[in-house]
């Protein structure tokens, strides 16, 4: 049986961003199911998670029992480096021959392996306006190439399916739907007191609304801001908005945007560092809810993992976003300034939608499944080694 390699770089990188924690899901559900298959003395696949030389340690701080790694002799920042700049030598001279698994859109250089590769969404495609033009120029060429040269693509919505398959012309067969998932043994509503010494810890007081994204022009940060500043004053000086995530690109305009509204006086605020991954339930649980008015995504993370915490979620109506959440979650159009400030007026005011979100989040939550989405990888391993 040949080994199957899965490229790993988004999951030992500095900062875990959304592709890492997708990644990290799925090897999970992998390494879960291989452990099932196992139980019933089924055969089952070597798999291998290929990461650079000096990432060892945090890849085996992730505990995972059946999956093993396979090091490059390069490290992490050469490694991206020469696979960003399209320099990287055939990755199976060094790892062997095998089936292998892309978890960025492009694959890696091959001289005599079959893979497979996932492609997020088509944003840099279908709405440059909003992605960085370095990426953009590097993902474009890479991803038709690898689209071309494989028979199966996974993604991650079915808006996304779609538009793959209408953008490169391909059978809809050949793409696959593996969404991620919310782990509830980790996100799940936590208490007043967990909720407080998360506050402490970061220097956040009193009440606010949530945004949970980069900062970055897709997300629509800028339209949030206006949409909050529009609140009656009785809100917003009782209520800051709250804006976690990292800095992105096209941010100037936004900075200085907020940097106004707070001298005008407007409660936005960031946290006083980086959130860890352990303390995100609590800063979800603690919000009076999420505002995720995004102008496209390929699926929507943060309103699921604010549904699974029981939080109150406001959305915008577009790409995949209708998929993940419930039909207790407001949508609006996300170009709206105006809907996306009554839908916070509205969540404020109706009190019984908070408990209606700690009941149905959790539900809509446990509908999209780790095991499930790597059982899909798992039958086009199998179909390949």
């Amino acid at each position: 049986m040949k080994k199957v390699y899965i490229e790993g770089l988004a999951l030992v990188e500095t900062h875990f961003s959304g592709i890492g924690q997708y990644v990290l899901g799925i090897l999970k559900g992998l390494d879960d199911l291989i452990g099932l298959e196992q139980s019933s003395n089924q055969k089952t696949p070597i798999i291998k998670v290929i990461i650079p030389y000096d990432k060892v340690k945090k890849f085996k701080s992730f505990g995972f029992r059946h999956i093993g790694y396979k090091t490059m002799p390069l490290s992490l920042r050469y490694f991206a480096g020469l696979d960003h700049r399209g320099k990287l030598f055939p990755i199976d001279l060094w790892c062997g021959r095998g089936f292998y698994v892309f978890t960025r859109f492009a694959a890696m250089p091959l001289a005599f392996s079959k893979y497979t590769a996932v492609i997020y969404d088509i944003s840099f495609e279908l709405f440059s306006q909003f992605s960085d033009e370095s990426n953009a120029k590097f993902l474009s060429p890479r991803t038709k190439s690898t689209v071309a040269s494989t028979n199966t693509i996974f993604t991650i919505s079915q808006n996304a399916k779609k538009e793959i398959i209408n953008f490169y012309k391909v059978d809809p067969s050949s793409v696959i739907v593996a969404t991620p998932a919310s782990d509830q043994k980790y996100l799940y509503r936590r208490s007043e007191e967990e909720i407080e010494r998360v506050k402490q810890k970061y220097g956040i007081k009193g009440r606010y609304i949530l945004s949970l994204s980069n900062l970055e022009p897709r997300k629509n940060l800028d339209g949030l801001v206006d949409a909050y500043c529009a609140l009656p004053d009785s809100v917003t000086n009782e209520v800051s908005l709250l804006l976690v995530g990292v800095n992105g690109w096209k941010t100037e305009a936004l900075f200085q945007k907020i940097i106004g509204k707070v001298d005008e006086g407007k409660r936005i605020i960031r946290p006083s560092e980086y959130i860890d991954d352990i303390d995100k339930p609590a800063i979800l649980s603690g919000a009076e809810m999420l505002v995720y008015p995004s102008h496209y995504e390929g699926f929507g993370m943060p309103p699921l993992e604010a549904l699974a915490c029981g939080t109150p979620v406001v959305t915008a109506n577009n790409s995949s976003l209708p998929e993940v959440v419930d039909e207790n979650t407001i949508q609006v159009d996300s170009r709206d300034t105006k809907a996306i400030t009554a839908a916070i007026i509205e969540t404020m005011n109706d009190k019984t939608r908070r408990e209606i979100a700690i009941k149905s989040g959790p539900a809509q939550a446990e509908k999209f499944s780790w095991l499930e989405s790597a059982k899909k990888y798992y039958n086009v391993i199998m179909e390949n080694v």
